[in-house]
């Protein structure tokens, strides 16, 4: 892998929800930038049987390539999202999430020189009728 491919990855991490918001929102990542470096297209969240620890789902993208624009899309409850990478390319993938989902900034770490970590909370756009 050369420089240039690892500076455009962005590692994104899901805590804080359902295996089906997970699904939802790297389908979301996955329509914006097709070039996933390690999810296959179609693949699914699932939480083990029994398991009752907090589950982290986690997936690289590459934003070199992107796709069309993301349509809202519904989560039955809010997902922390902490994206780790670039500064230009993090803030590429933030804005292909705010396409689809309202987007809230919670953190930011610089830890180090070309490097950036933000943590967002992202929640559904659209209501879900009850």
């Amino acid at each position: 892998m050369t420089t240039l491919q690892h500076s455009a990855h962005v590692s994104v991490h899901l805590t804080d929800c359902s295996p089906q918001d997970a699904d939802s929102v790297f389908d979301v990542l996955g329509a914006a930038f097709p070039a996933a470096v390690d999810r296959e297209t179609g693949a699914h969240c699932e939480r083990p049987p029994l398991l009752a620890n907090p589950m982290v789902w986690i997936s690289t993208y590459d934003v070199r390539t992107s796709g069309p624009a993301g349509e809202p899309a519904v989560l039955g409850g809010p997902v922390t999202a902490d994206l780790f990478g670039c500064h230009r390319p993090v803030r590429q993938l933030e804005e292909a999430l705010s396409r689809s989902f309202r987007v809230e900034e919670e953190g930011h770490v610089v830890p180090g020189d070309q490097e950036v970590q933000v943590r967002l909370r992202l929640r559904s756009r659209v209501t879900v009728p009850s």
